[in-house]
């Protein structure tokens, strides 16, 4: 990602190795996320949830440091970075109100410490939060598309129609995402990408029949900044969830239940007289 200065957004990165000689920078990029949450509860109703932080620092590989810590304005800081997915140290942490999300997690220097605790091992890099780029509207399904989603047939194509990205000018990169996962989170059936329309189709088959799922619409900005080998990235995803469930698979009904009874057996009929024909013969 490139750095490009904004107006009202400075961001400062100062990366030192601790490793003797100057050795290649093992963490590639940092990023902190203050992310606001909603919920489409209705046709035209979303409701603010609170929202969460996150941290990560990316590696080169996860056998590069296994540990570090976050320093940062905040009460609780500093905060441990450990071992997730993807050759990643990161911490994450939730607020029952934005307000609250952006008292714990204020304007100001967060500072990255990663260390190996085999090698003895470090690297540190800082960024500079001052300025709150997150979307200028909040997701939402529009009326229709959230009412025939209710009871979806799953074996025909859906567009999701939602409303437009109004994009925060602080910001320098912004996406818009939309997932559909299991009732719990967990898995993924569909991932969805629309930087600049309203829409995104999701192909019939996607999903089974009378299952429960979640959708996350997300509007996604982002302040990007690079210095010295290592990128920087302050992102605002701004979340809205809703949940619904596809229509049950169609039952025969008893008419055609015996209509296909009558056939088979009209089919076994003919195989018996074929194979009696032939002992015959």
């Amino acid at each position: 990602m490139r750095f490009e200065t904004m107006a009202g957004a400075a961001l400062s990165i100062a990366c030192a190795l601790g490793a003797a000689g100057g050795a290649k920078a093992a963490v590639t990029e940092i990023d902190i996320g203050l992310n606001p949450l909603y919920q489409q509860t209705g046709a035209t109703t979303v409701v603010a949830t609170g929202g969460f932080f996150a941290a990560r620092a990316f590696l080169d590989s996860a056998s590069d440091f296994d540990g570090g810590t976050l320093t940062y304005p905040g009460a609780g800081s500093p905060v441990a970075l450990t071992p997730a997915p993807g050759a990643t140290l990161a911490f994450s942490d939730s607020a029952g109100t934005l307000a609250d999300l952006n008292a714990a997690y204020p304007f100001g220097t967060y500072a990255f410490q990663v260390t190996n605790s085999g090698t003895a091992a470090s690297q540190s890099a800082s960024l500079s939060y001052t300025v709150a780029a997150a979307s200028l509207s909040v997701p939402m399904l529009t009326a229709a598309s959230f009412n025939q989603l209710q009871g979806l047939d799953a074996a025909s194509g859906f567009t999701f129609d939602f409303n437009a990205f109004a994009q925060n000018p602080d910001a320098n990169l912004a996406f818009v995402f939309l997932d559909v996962t299991d009732s719990l989170g967990n898995d993924v059936f569909f991932r969805g990408l629309s930087p600049s329309t309203t829409s995104i189709f999701m192909p019939g088959g996607t999903l089974g029949a009378g299952q429960s799922y979640n959708f996350d619409l997300n509007f996604d900005s982002r302040i990007t900044g690079a210095d010295g080998g290592v990128a920087t990235t302050i992102f605002f995803d701004t979340h809205t969830l809703g949940a619904f469930s596809t229509a049950a698979a169609a039952v025969p009904e008893a008419s055609t239940w015996a209509m296909m009874i009558v056939g088979l057996g009209g089919v076994g009929a003919a195989l018996r007289r074929r194979w009696a024909k032939g002992q015959t013969a």
